[in-house]
């Protein structure tokens, strides 16, 4: 396995941006997120989520597969919305990271993504959500609304949600935030 740098997602992008010749955005997700912004050195895989015209989506897949092979790196289609149901005005706060061809890149919503990797609870998770609290990328206290919002509608989301375990993994990561 590849250990994904700043430079290789760099890299990553820039190509499928000149290989992508048409309008649409894409979203970057978890870990391939998280390098770019200090959060963590290097990822396992880029996790991405994307919004491409549907006359330009044969286009876009093509040029991710290359691109992936060409530099050998593993790509996936992901979104906290695929975990947990996502937080009211999540929309608003993508952040921009730039433009690659015609290609914009954002950021998913931190807090979305940390409370996808808290509902998962592994401890690469905690250490995750932990650092976006110390870069300053997510509140403590605003996640604690989004979570409170998004625990009730958890277990109508998904038919294996347990939100008495996100409710657990969720006071753990804040047992630890404090113990450090």
């Amino acid at each position: 396995m590849i250990d994904i740098t700043t430079q290789a997602l760099q890299d990553f992008l820039e190509q499928l941006g000149r290989c992508y010749r048409h309008p649409g955005r894409l979203y970057l997700v978890g870990g391939s997120s998280l390098i770019l912004v200090a959060a963590k050195v290097s990822t396992l895989d880029i996790d991405l989520q994307y919004d491409i015209p549907d006359e330009y989506h044969e286009a876009f897949i093509l040029c991710l597969r290359q691109i992936s092979r060409q530099q050998q790196l593993p790509v996936e289609q992901a979104s906290p919305d695929q975990f947990i149901p996502l937080p009211r005005g999540y929309q608003n706060r993508h952040q921009f990271i730039g433009r690659y061809g015609s290609l914009e890149v954002f950021h998913f919503d931190f807090y979305s993504v940390a409370l996808s990797k808290l509902h998962r609870g592994n401890e690469k998770d905690f250490a995750d959500v932990i650092q976006m609290v110390r870069e300053g990328l997510i509140d403590l206290s605003q996640l604690r609304k989004q979570f409170q919002e998004v625990l009730p509608q958890l277990e109508s989301f998904d038919l294996k949600a347990n939100s008495d375990d996100f409710e657990r993994n969720f006071t753990l990561f804040e047992q630890r935030l404090r113990q450090l």
